[in-house]
């Protein structure tokens, strides 16, 4: 089971773009965000998968080269002409994202949400744990039943909202509902055990706006108790602010390519997950800020920090340094008990790029976060 989960990511919010089988697939990954390892294995095999660039928070960005002259017969030039200059193409756009938050943690009974774990240039998420349920299998780390995205103004398209379901996840009709006096839209649904199909377990998605031009949804996982609809009005009504909160990482970079900035980060506390931390880095920015950031975003580089090393895997090694796989875009950094994975999609970066890149990695101490960096590229 656990190498299972070390296969799997969680990224509830359904993408505007995406099909159907998308949208089920990722509402039914739920544990992996709190039990992922992925491996270089899992890397390869994600990136093939086709990318669609939507939903919850931007497609891929940049700029292309210069123009290319025109082909034809050569001009003479005289003896006395100079060199042509050396064609110079414009620097890749930068838009650095400030991956801080003032939403707040708090509780709703049995219900705890927050403090927030990802941050993008278009929305936050916030996991929903219910108190007593864990991973399982002996672990003690909570499950994350739910996620609340909350999306900037003028970003989400509440047509995103829905779905078809399958053969065990059955999806029901939009209903309209309101939370905290504003618009708000539900849909039920409902989880059938693959095993018995008399169980199952009713769960009410929102998705509501809570403040003028601003919406937030609010969607199960799979593995969560039921959810009524009156409870999942309680919870999106009680989304509120606090301090400013940044996201940090355990490293700084002695190399990164030119034009490449960070477009997502995720920092989970270390008693909530042994999966502590992960980036995403782009050739520049996203273009649209309701694009879901994840393992199949077009030309992303992911790094993600791992508390635990697993060296009976095949692929896995305790040896402190860097190991990277030829022809994978993978490598990976053991550092003590952590193991970073680098994880390219899209073979934007070489291989000798990623390796270059992990080999730069300066690292903060891992298992003190009050010692982690503010994201500045």
């Amino acid at each position: 089971m656990r190498d299972v989960l070390k296969s799997l990511e969680s990224t509830p919010p359904p993408p505007a773009q995406t099909t159907t089988d998308d949208i089920i697939g990722r509402a039914r990954r739920a544990r992996a965000w709190q039990s992922v390892a992925l491996g270089s294995g899992v890397a390869a095999v994600l990136a093939v998968a086709v990318a669609v660039g939507v939903t919850t928070l931007g497609g891929p960005g940049g700029a292309g080269p210069g123009g290319v002259p025109a082909a034809g017969q050569p001009t003479p030039q005289s003896s006395f002409s100079p060199p042509p200059a050396e064609r110079i193409d414009p620097p890749l756009p930068v838009k650095k994202v400030s991956f801080s938050t003032d939403l707040g943690a708090y509780r709703v009974g049995a219900f705890r949400i927050g403090p927030a774990a990802k941050i993008t240039d278009g929305y936050v998420e916030l996991p929903v744990y219910h108190d007593g349920i864990t991973l399982g299998e002996g672990s003690t780390y909570p499950l994350a039943v739910a996620t609340i995205t909350v999306y900037d103004k003028d970003v989400y398209d509440t047509s995103t909202f829905g779905g078809a379901g399958n053969a065990t996840l059955i999806i029901g009709d939009h209903y309209p509902m309101t939370v905290g006096g504003r618009e708000a839209l539900g849909r039920d649904w409902t989880y059938i055990s693959p095993v018995d199909e008399s169980k199952k377990r009713v769960m009410a998605a929102l998705a509501w706006q809570y403040d003028d031009g601003a919406w937030a949804t609010l969607l199960p996982n799979y593995g969560g108790p039921d959810l009524p609809r009156d409870q999942a009005a309680q919870i999106a009504a009680g989304l509120t602010t606090a301090g400013k909160q940044d996201l940090r990482v355990p490293y700084r970079f002695g190399y990164l390519p030119d034009g490449w900035q960070a477009v997502a980060v995720r920092q989970t506390p270390a008693d909530t997950s042994e999966f502590v931390s992960e980036v995403f880095l782009h050739q520049g920015p996203v273009a649209d800020p309701a694009t879901r950031i994840d393992e199949v975003l077009p030309g992303h580089l992911q790094i993600t920090v791992l508390k635990g090393l697993d060296p009976g895997k095949a692929d896995y090694t305790d040896k402190e340094g860097v190991h990277c796989t030829p022809g994978r875009e993978s490598c990976a950094v053991v550092h003590d008990d952590y193991r970073i994975g680098l994880h390219g999609n899209g073979s934007t970066l070489s291989d000798a790029e990623i390796k270059k890149i992990a080999e730069g990695l300066q690292l903060r101490d891992l298992a003190d976060q009050s010692k982690w960096a503010k994201v500045d590229f």
